[in-house]
């Protein structure tokens, strides 16, 4: 049902990144040894995008439309837009139905109108823009695009166009660990599995141009924790939900490790300094931690309404393992 829409997005990514690509190839005069494995990096992380774009994107994916039922959607959407032009989501719906068709230029002036407008959705207006002038090929501005991604993560750190496009440029600039960064961030998202496990080779192909060595457990970082669900509560929990599990410092910060999972229970669950997303900010060794275990029902990393959780303070590198148990509101 969504292959031709991620068709279609692979596509545009594929634009993209011959677009971002091109600088570094036509500067070496070819494709030398060393641009190997980064190429085939971005390879591997344009395939992402595409399942990433149907997952993520704000147009339904169903059975694309042939040309006259795209005419006619943003036809419908032009009407919806005269009669009333405070309507943020139509203008975003609008500028990515001129994305479908190519029309980049009309795609850009829907997303600016969106973003003159007051709402919530200033992010994908921000991103709308950026990636219009992107696929439309206008060089002169893509260090406009680049910062307008950059604006579009401030308001919403996952956004997944922000991270990816941003990502992909991070890499043309030559400033690999902050495109390792953003592509961690990725993987803290709502995907299938067969992206995160794309996203999770890219990690790999850049910590290897880094020079970072193979991710060694150290023991002394290393916490275990058995994850059980009240039994008032296992019913409330949607076949789908996600199990998130974050390794906090007490005092506050950014999580030293996370691990996405299904939520099935009782569930072991073992976190270390391999489990770090951000580079500088991991567990260290016999630290005083405090593991959080969430069930979200949306799959969104950021808390939400409804969400159950539980939390255990404990020490890295304890042979035992701690018990923590997701019971109701206000309840250990």
């Amino acid at each position: 049902m969504t292959g031709w829409f991620i068709a279609g997005a692979v596509l545009c990514a594929v634009v993209a990144g011959a677009l971002l690509l091109r600088p570094l190839l036509q500067a070496a005069g070819g494709v030398p040894r060393a641009m190997i494995l980064p190429i085939a990096g971005v390879v591997l992380a344009l395939g992402a995008a595409g399942a990433l774009y149907a997952q993520f994107s704000t147009w339904p994916c169903r059975s694309p439309p042939v040309a006259n039922e795209a005419t006619e959607t943003i036809r419908r959407l032009q009407r919806a837009v005269n009669r009333n032009g405070e309507n943020q989501d139509d203008w975003l719906q609008l500028g990515q139905a001129y994305l479908q068709i190519e029309q980049f230029e009309l795609a850009r002036r829907a997303f600016e109108r969106a973003r003159a407008l007051p709402g919530g959705a200033q992010a994908a207006a921000l991103s709308g823009i950026a990636e219009a002038i992107i696929l439309s090929g206008d060089a002169a501005n893509a260090p406009r695009a680049a910062a307008l991604f950059e604006e579009a993560l401030k308001l919403d750190p996952s956004s997944p166009k922000a991270l990816f496009y941003s990502a992909l440029a991070a890499m043309q600039s030559g400033q690999l660990q902050l495109a390792r960064d953003r592509f961690a961030l990725m993987l803290t998202l709502e995907a299938p599995e067969q992206i995160r496990t794309a996203l999770q080779r890219q990690i790999a192909a850049l910590d290897r141009q880094l020079g970072a060595p193979a991710a060694a457990i150290d023991a002394s970082t290393v916490v275990k924790v058995r994850i059980d669900i009240d039994a008032r509560l296992a019913a409330q929990v949607p076949a789908n939900a996600t199990l998130f599990v974050f390794v906090r410092n007490p005092a506050g910060g950014p999580p030293l490790a996370v691990k996405r999972l299904p939520a099935r229970f009782p569930r072991q669950v073992e976190l270390s300094s391999a489990d770090s997303m951000l580079e500088g900010v991991r567990i260290t060794p016999h630290q005083a931690v405090r593991v959080v275990a969430r069930i979200s029902a949306s799959g969104s990393p950021t808390e939400q309404p409804g969400d159950l959780s539980a939390q255990i303070d404990l020490q890295a590198g304890s042979s035992k393992t701690a018990e923590l148990r997701i019971g109701p509101a206000g309840q250990p």
